[in-house]
């Protein structure tokens, strides 16, 4: 229920006040939290003082806010993504230890166009640029992931990722336009895997597979980043698509193929798939 002037409910206001708080802002005084929040600095101020109270926030002697230890409490021990996380983080381990590059778990938001990532794997020493850090948001079709989960998504939910992807894009030509979208999401479920090269990240090449659960409903996928220059199908493949399956399995998915396509007989290293300018992205 609103009761504010502006219209906002209490709710509305409150999830301001939490989404002010990010990777590179942590700790916010109580102006900068309103200003953040967009709220008078009465509102931004009492709202945060009865989140601190009840342990959603945390404030400092100095008056500061920070996202306080209920808040990880609540989502760690309800959430199921932390269980999806938790249960691909195994499968994370064994795929970073063999091929020594960034490997993530992510979901999709099909209403938003995003794809979350809950789970990332660094390969340090690698000055690759990877945009998807944990609890990071990227566009579903400009990303791996997004790609593999999107393929595998019911036709309907797949279609509404469609309208959003022509209203983000009206223009022709783009790498999402909506023709060349379909034609990558069909090769995706022809072979099995997504790869996506020089799009967020013009150096970077990333791979990724679907990870189903019950009643083989797309519930999220594994992708492995690293630089173009290194790009290495035939070493990441074979290991992603084994996590894949492996952790299909553990969310309660029956057994199914992935794909049609010899892994040893992927992409050549040469291939211009993905990049600006080249044909749609492979996938």
């Amino acid at each position: 229920m609103a009761n504010s002037s502006t219209g906002d409910s209490v709710i509305h206001r409150v999830a301001r006040i939490l989404e002010a708080f990010t990777r590179e802002h942590p700790v916010l005084t109580p102006a900068e939290l309103a200003r953040a929040a967009g709220l008078s600095t009465s509102t931004a101020h009492r709202l945060a003082t009865g989140l601190a109270a009840e342990g959603l926030l945390s404030r400092a002697e100095d008056g500061r806010f920070s996202v306080g230890a209920r808040m990880w409490e609540l989502a760690a021990r309800s959430n199921p993504l932390e269980e999806f996380r938790r249960r691909g983080l195994p499968f994370l381990e064994g795929i970073h230890a063999a091929v020594r590059q960034h490997v993530s778990l992510a979901v999709a938001d099909v209403e938003s166009g995003t794809v979350l990532y809950v789970e990332r794997l660094e390969q340090h020493g690698n000055a690759v640029r990877n945009l998807g850090e944990v609890a990071a948001r990227l566009s579903l079709t400009e990303t791996s992931p997004g790609l593999a989960i999107l393929a595998h998504e019911a036709p309907p939910a797949r279609e509404r990722a469609l309208a959003v992807v022509r209203e983000g894009h009206p223009g022709e030509g783009t790498h999402d336009a909506a023709p060349h979208l379909r034609a990558t999401l069909a090769e995706v479920r022809r072979t099995g895997y997504a790869r996506l090269a020089g799009v967020l990240v013009e150096e970077n090449v990333g791979y990724a597979v679907p990870v189903f659960g019950p009643g083989n409903a797309v519930i999220g996928a594994i992708s492995v980043v690293m630089p173009l220059a290194e790009d290495r199908p035939e070493l990441v493949l074979p290991v992603l698509v084994a996590a894949g399956r492996g952790l299909s399995r553990a969310m309660g998915a029956e057994r199914r193929p992935y794909g049609e396509r010899a892994w040893v007989n992927a992409l050549p290293r040469d291939s211009t798939v993905g990049r600006a300018g080249g044909r749609p992205p492979n996938a």
